[in-house]
């Protein structure tokens, strides 16, 4: 998948980055241990910041032009998949704050 593409389906889709904030809320709930994400959706995050952090690449980043490419499309389909546990959470959210509790 070329970079333009993705950056093509990324502006087109404003939901997309509506989202953004609502996954950091997602993992500071998950920190405080008040939401419990799927495991799959923590190991997907825990190797994207990986990957994006490691010096190791499947295609060097030295390689003008395509050097990146591999961490764009990488943090792409793990932040669609995150996404879908964002979609869950702000439903779970909905959910907590709807409730009232009569004592």
């Amino acid at each position: 998948m070329k970079a333009k593409t993705i950056v093509n389906i990324v502006s087109k889709n404003k939901s997309f980055l509506t989202k953004i904030p609502q996954l950091f809320k997602m993992l500071r709930q998950s920190l405080q241990g008040k939401y419990k994400p799927g495991r799959k959706n923590i190991f997907i995050f825990s190797f994207l910041m990986l990957y994006l952090l490691s010096p190791i690449d499947l295609i060097p980043d030295f390689i003008i032009g395509i050097g990146f490419l591999d961490d764009i499309t990488i943090a792409f389909f793990a932040l669609n998949k995150l996404f879908r546990e964002v979609d869950k959470f702000t439903e779970w959210q909905k959910k907590k704050d709807s409730v009232i509790t009569i004592e």
